[in-house]
């Protein structure tokens, strides 16, 4: 039976609200997880992790910006971004700003890998630190002056009906530029070109490698974890392609509401997909890397061991709180007790004082 255009518009509303959360909530976790890891001493010592720590930085700018404010408006109706111009101009400036650079750094990991792993002296010079900073600066710089004409083409446009202002391309030209150009080629084609040919030949690599040193399997397992996102990041771009293929092969076809509802709903599916990059990262290295393993759960045990510590140090404070507590009773009972008998002891030297003079009187 098939679903009525109410039920596809609740369905898509739907997977915004339930799977967008969880979505959001999973990547801003795993976000801040590769943020604690790769800062840590351990795995500060691959020029790799700069790639991954600066990634995961933009990767939570973006889920903010693009996911968290796409939950409100296609789930609750409700988008902050469409009540001004600057806020529709700064957001979708902000949206392609992180966007692209996340992507790069992701791309630059990948190179680096492939350098790491190379069997020339020379091209493994490729893998620094001195060279991933420069690479970074370059990388942020680029897609900052970018995202600049956003604030010239994107504008609150009437659409949609009933007809309502929503933050769109309002220049024909740069929505053809962004539609057959940015989106299908600089985040779809060439990042999925990076990404399969320097796979493939990073795995050359890895079999030729040997386990000489703990750095080495530290290098090793940094790239085994890079390659594994980097096919990840490949497969979860296919719903994009295939989006995009299709807008543009029935762009000129007559489409009635149900036609239409169905579109809408498939977008919806495409654009959560497309959140699935900036997601999955620490759970792919998690997964992939026993080393991470082993470094989350002995920091649990940690956290457990001080905090039964705590409990235990607490317990004997409030012991010994009690205990003084006690003794200052004590104290103070012992003190009245003795102050009472002086006081007995001295009315009785009184009486007796007393009565020896009247005996001899």
């Amino acid at each position: 039976m098939a679903l009525t255009i109410e039920q596809l518009t609740a369905i898509g509303k739907g997977l915004n609200i339930y799977l967008g959360s969880f979505m959001l909530l999973a990547g801003l976790y795993g976000s801040s997880m590769n943020l604690w890891l790769f800062t840590r001493h351990r795995y500060r010592k691959s020029p790799c992790s700069r790639f991954v720590i600066v990634s995961s930085i933009f990767d939570v700018i973006h889920l903010l910006v693009a996911l968290f404010l796409r939950v409100l408006a296609e789930g609750f109706d409700f988008d902050p971004a469409s009540w001004t111009t600057i806020g529709c101009q700064i957001r979708y400036y902000l949206i392609t700003f992180s966007a692209y650079t996340s992507l790069g750094c992701r791309c630059l990991a990948v190179f680096d890998r492939y350098a790491c792993t190379s069997r020339s002296i020379n091209f493994r010079q490729w893998s620094s630190f001195k060279l991933a900073h420069r690479f970074l600066i370059i990388n942020i710089v680029i897609w900052l002056c970018f995202a600049l004409p956003n604030f010239l083409y994107f504008n609150l446009v009437p659409m949609g009906n009933p007809i309502r202002l929503v933050c769109y391309i309002w220049n024909q030209k740069y929505y053809n530029y962004f539609a057959y150009f940015v989106n299908p080629v600089l985040y779809f084609a060439l990042p999925l070109i990076i990404f399969i040919s320097f796979t493939i030949e990073t795995q050359k690599n890895l079999r030729m490698m040997k386990k000489t040193s703990r750095i080495k399997r530290l290098e090793r397992q940094m790239t085994s974890m890079i390659v594994l996102q980097a096919m990840a990041n490949s497969i979860s771009s296919i719903p994009y392609g295939i989006q995009f293929v299709y807008s543009v092969i029935a762009h000129n076809a007559v489409k009635d509401k149900y036609r239409l509802a169905q579109e809408h709903l498939f977008l919806q599916i495409t654009r959560l997909s497309y959140y699935i990059n900036f997601i999955t990262a620490f759970y792919i290295y998690y997964i992939s890397s026993h080393q991470i393993r082993s470094t989350i759960r002995r920091n649990l045990r940690l956290r457990k061991s001080s905090k039964a510590k705590e409990q235990i140090s607490l317990l004997a404070l409030t012991n010994n709180q009690l205990n003084g507590n006690d003794m200052s009773r004590y104290d103070v009972f012992h003190k009245m007790c003795s102050k009472f008998m002086m006081l007995r002891i001295t009315q009785s030297k009184k009486r007796m004082f007393i009565l020896n003079s009247v005996t001899v009187t």
